[in-house]
């Protein structure tokens, strides 16, 4: 990691004696970040667009490739974002591309609802990939229309059992979407203040996350069935009755910190859900399509979800999402009651069954899960590097999440088998999040901005062994000056 570091330095300070800033095998940066021709259109956009779109690197995309970005000014970026987990196959990723190219010459790029061949076939590619008791699947848009849909799914189901049935259970910190319902499964309530009345029926449990254990241990101890137990509990004394649980939604990994639940917790929650007659959702949106070096982040856990939602890395570009589960939840919905404008839109599902065919005869899968002990042993050099400041490393295949450690209430804890190391509930270093990524930036590595006091790394599944420890190396360097900058 020292050595990977220390290159990256010279290759900066000799690129700054010859007038350029940075030149190695994969970053350019050969300008000021953002390159002054490019501040004219990112002011402009901040005149028309909402100011909910600012906060973004200032960095205008001219193209991108593999995992690798462009501005259009000979800048060039490794991409540790996968543009917001997205680019699984890669960007621009060439079966991609000619799908794309195929479909649009045989003109056909809108279907509406009506049966279409280009529906079918991308519907038995997905379910080619998923275990067969996830037998029908449903084409959307967002994924945050996929999480709705669950939801209505899940209340649907409760309803022909018990009329009050519809209460849904979700976690703390979780995301699902922007939305009204997704945003109230969602974990972080205070964005929920905009709604004023908000739906009732939405109930939220720790996030059994042993690194920062809701419950005070240490570390993971075997507990995962107490924590389920104890969060139950507090519906229970809440007045929550168990049996009008119309379902459970819970993302496979939490987003900023890239969590995941202990194994035994999530079976003990399978087992309560059946036991209650609930559904049992994940939102797969970031796990899915290879991210953890499965086909979906939820085989990780040994159990059969009735329902998942999937997004993003579905396509590796275009806007595509699905509610996939067992065929008794999907035909719930009568005729009419649910569908969507571009439900199996011919480009979208194009791009779906290229991007399948890219990651299976890619070996995408393969490289993720590959790039797994790299990744850890690479990060964890990291935190020998930084001891007191960075805490828990967590991640599988190619989404890791580095969390940062405030100075003042750090506790390098290391007793949790599911992370390497444990962070026994210390504050996280917001600040100094954005100061590195920011950093990041101007060094050639684009990094996904969290404002949780996380460092999140996900690139494409493409990505090689020696770029990503290169992608790493300039993560040392930025947070070796932002701390010496403090």
């Amino acid at each position: 990691m020292k050595g990977i570091a220390a290159m990256a330095w010279a290759a900066r300070e000799e690129s700054q004696m010859s007038g350029e800033r940075i030149e190695t095998a994969y970053r350019r940066i050969i300008s000021e970040i953002p390159h002054p021709d490019s501040v004219p259109l990112i002011e402009e956009l901040g005149r028309i667009e909402p100011h909910s779109m600012g906060g973004f690197p200032r960095v205008v995309w001219d193209h991108a490739a593999g995992f690798q970005v462009w501005d259009a000014h000979g800048n060039q970026w490794i991409d540790f974002t996968s543009a917001v987990v997205l680019a699984n196959a890669g960007h621009s990723n060439p079966r991609i591309a000619a799908a794309l190219a195929e479909q649009i010459d045989r003109q056909l790029w809108h279907s509406y609802c009506n049966p279409s061949e280009m529906r079918l076939r991308t519907i038995k590619a997905i379910s080619s990939i998923v275990p067969p008791h996830l037998d029908k699947v449903f084409l959307l848009t967002t994924g945050s229309e996929a999480v709705e849909c669950a939801i209505k799914l899940m209340r649907l189901h409760g309803r022909q059992i018990a009329p009050g049935k519809v209460h849904i259970v979700s976690y703390l910190r979780s995301f699902h979407g922007r939305t009204m319902a997704s945003q109230m499964a969602g974990g972080y309530l205070d964005q929920q203040d905009w709604m004023g009345l908000k739906p009732a029926g939405f109930h939220h449990i720790p996030y059994p996350e042993c690194a920062r254990c809701p419950w005070g241990k240490t570390g993971y101890e075997g507990c995962g069935r107490t924590c389920l137990e104890r969060s139950l509990d507090g519906l229970r004394a809440a007045g929550v009755a168990e049996d009008l649980m119309a379902g459970v939604i819970s993302e496979t990994f939490q987003g900023p910190t890239v969590a995941f639940m202990p194994p035994d917790y999530v079976q003990a929650l399978r087992e309560w859900t059946s036991a209650h007659r609930a559904l049992l959702a994940f939102d797969e949106i970031q796990a899915g399509f290879g991210r953890t070096g499965k086909w979906f982040g939820f085989e990780h856990y040994g159990i059969e979800p009735d329902m998942i939602c999937v997004g993003k890395g579905m396509t590796s570009c275009l806007p595509m999402s699905a509610v996939i589960g067992r065929g008794a939840v999907l035909d719930l919905a009568e005729h009419g009651e649910m569908s969507s404008t571009h439900t199996g839109n011919p480009l979208c599902c194009a791009a779906t069954i290229a991007n399948i065919e890219a990651i299976r005869d890619g070996g995408l899968l393969a490289n993720a899960a590959a790039l797994e002990p790299v990744a850890r042993q690479a990060l964890e050099g990291l935190r020998q590097r930084f001891p007191g400041r960075i805490g828990t490393i967590n991640g599988r295949g190619l989404v890791w999440a580095v969390y940062l450690l405030d100075p003042v209430t750090r506790d390098p804890s290391t007793s949790s088998p599911h992370a390497l190391s444990a962070t026994k509930g210390q504050a996280l270093d917001i600040e100094l999040g954005r100061r590195v990524t920011a950093r990041c930036l101007e060094l050639g590595l684009l990094m996904l901005q969290t404002g949780r006091g996380t460092l999140k790394i996900a690139p494409p599944l493409c990505i090689t062994a020696d770029a990503f420890l290169e992608g790493v190396g300039v993560i040392e360097e930025a947070l070796a000056e932002c701390l010496a900058s403090a």
